[in-house]
């Protein structure tokens, strides 16, 4: 399509796209911060970043411990041998009292971004209320994420989940408040722009976390996680992903069925000191 300034491509596949295989447009894609895979490694042993400088934290949890050790493996196994990316299973949020945070949704949370994926996490919980798909598109690093929200939306949940699309729309305000959200419209959540500086120059634990949070069963959260990742893999990264996103100030007239629950909040990127890992500063070294 003749756009009003350059010409963006679309290519229609029928099968699910490798990392090496991301559809981008004839726009040259902006460089952002980006940890390297070897550098989360090392923080998930409780060590420094060497090739890319503000990687890490000594005030961000990252090691990790032996059984989460076995849980982050089995995520990255699972990844290698599908034709998509994994998800991640944690008991509750994952949270560890001696590290006063979740150093494996933090660390998993890294990989994500290294590999400009997804961070998908399936929460397992003993309540009534059953377990908990997270998705944070936050680590896509795009300045505009709205058609990407749509997709899984509009494509996974409305199309396969009719059920479960109902409840995330109608319970916007209590899923906000379960994720530590405001306590706002989906609307408004929806219509938060991105901090495109800080996406562009700060490490992952700096920058919000933008989740859709899906109560569901056990027997679908996994189900559920494979389809949000398979569709995933047909996003386009073109120029509405980095173009910037205007919002009007006037009131608007929304419709429930036409609006997703956005959540843009604080990072959770949980604090703790003596982690191992090496302070860095957040200047960037592209090299």
């Amino acid at each position: 399509t003749q756009g009003k300034y350059c010409t963006t491509v679309y290519v229609h596949i029928d099968y699910p796209l490798s990392q090496t295989e991301r559809i981008y447009s004839s726009m040259t894609k902006p460089k952002v911060f980006r940890p390297h895979l070897d550098d989360v490694e090392r923080l998930s042993y409780g060590k420094g970043a060497k090739k890319q400088r503000g990687t890490g934290s000594k005030y961000v949890c990252h090691r990790l411990n032996q059984e989460e050790r076995k849980l982050f493996d089995l995520a990255t196994k699972k990844s290698c041998a599908a034709p998509f990316s994994s998800f991640l299973t944690v008991r509750g949020t994952g949270y560890r009292k001696e590290r006063k945070g979740s150093p494996l949704c933090n660390i998993f949370r890294q990989r994500c971004d290294a590999l400009e994926e997804l961070c998908v996490v399936v929460e397992k919980r003993s309540g009534p209320d059953g377990d908990r798909l997270v998705i944070d598109f936050s680590t896509l690093r795009v300045r505009n994420d709205a058609t990407f929200v749509s997709m899984i939306l509009e494509n996974v949940l409305k199309a396969k989940y009719p059920d479960l699309y109902d409840l995330v729309m109608k319970d916007g305000n209590e899923v906000g408040n379960g994720a530590g959200a405001d306590n706002g419209s989906a609307s408004t959540l929806i219509r938060t722009p991105i901090n495109w500086e800080t996406v562009k120059t700060e490490p992952i634990w700096a920058v919000n976390e933008r989740l859709v949070i899906v109560p569901c069963d056990r027997d679908l959260a996994k189900c559920l996680a494979i389809d949000v990742l398979k569709e995933s893999s047909n996003f386009v990264f073109d120029d509405i992903a980095y173009n910037e996103v205007i919002i009007e100030a006037k009131a608007q007239t929304h419709h429930d069925d036409d609006e997703g629950v956005l959540l843009t909040n604080t990072s959770t990127s949980s604090i703790a000191a003596g982690d191992g890992d090496d302070y860095d500063d957040s200047t960037i070294d592209w090299e």
